[in-house]
């Protein structure tokens, strides 16, 4: 669907990619502990929203929206990067115990940021290209969109699973955990996409017959 003017529904998908995108980031500092020893990082909980977001601004609105979306993820991280290292290094109050807690939460390292970006900018790039060229077969339906959305979707997180778990945490990690994060990771992932699947697709035709109106 081409759409020349961008409608209120349009914006706060926008806005609930950018926030989904920004929140994954904060929380990646955080390490979760699974069954059978397994280690993840706090992004897993949100951050499959943001693909599944991506094939539904493909599908409707169109494979350029859809990395304006992307790059505008990315610019907000790095302006939310930038105040955060600015807020850290600004003296606090001797009565205010908190200034470490503060950083230790929010002062995600130089490699983190650069590895968690890094790996966004390109899994997106990779499910957005791999998305378009399936939808090209069914430029004006939506069939096959569950099989594209999947298959997209692994090929995305996989490409952002291999870049940002050597990139952030090679050498301060043994090689067998980041093997077993990076296959995790991708699994629940993939989990997530197949129990939405249903919910994602309904809201996707919803969305477009709305922007048809």
């Amino acid at each position: 669907m081409k759409n020349h003017k961008t409608s209120q529904l349009q914006a706060i998908l926008t806005a609930v990619f950018v926030g989904a995108f920004l929140i994954s980031n904060i929380i990646a500092g955080k390490q979760l502990q699974l069954p059978f020893g397994i280690t993840m990082t706090g992004a897993v909980i949100i951050f499959p929203i943001t693909y599944i977001l991506s094939d539904l601004f493909s599908e409707v609105y169109g494979y350029r929206w859809s990395r304006i979306t992307c790059y505008t993820a990315f610019a907000m991280n790095v302006v939310m990067a930038a105040v955060f290292m600015l807020t850290i290094a600004t003296p606090a109050p001797g009565y205010w115990p908190n200034q470490e807690a503060f950083r230790t939460v929010l002062g995600n390292s130089p490699r983190i940021l650069g590895a968690s970006l890094l790996a966004f900018v390109v899994g997106d790039f990779v499910n957005d290209r791999i998305f378009r060229r399936m939808k090209a077969k069914y430029p004006d339906s939506h069939r096959g969109f569950g099989r594209r959305s999947i298959i997209s979707s692994v090929a995305g997180a996989v490409t952002d699973s291999t870049i940002f778990i050597p990139v952030a945490f090679f050498g301060e990690m043994p090689l067998n955990v980041l093997v077993v994060m990076g296959i995790t990771q991708v699994c629940l992932k993939l989990l997530y996409e197949l129990l939405v699947l249903p919910l994602n697709k309904y809201i996707t035709v919803k969305v477009a017959a709305h922007e048809a109106k």
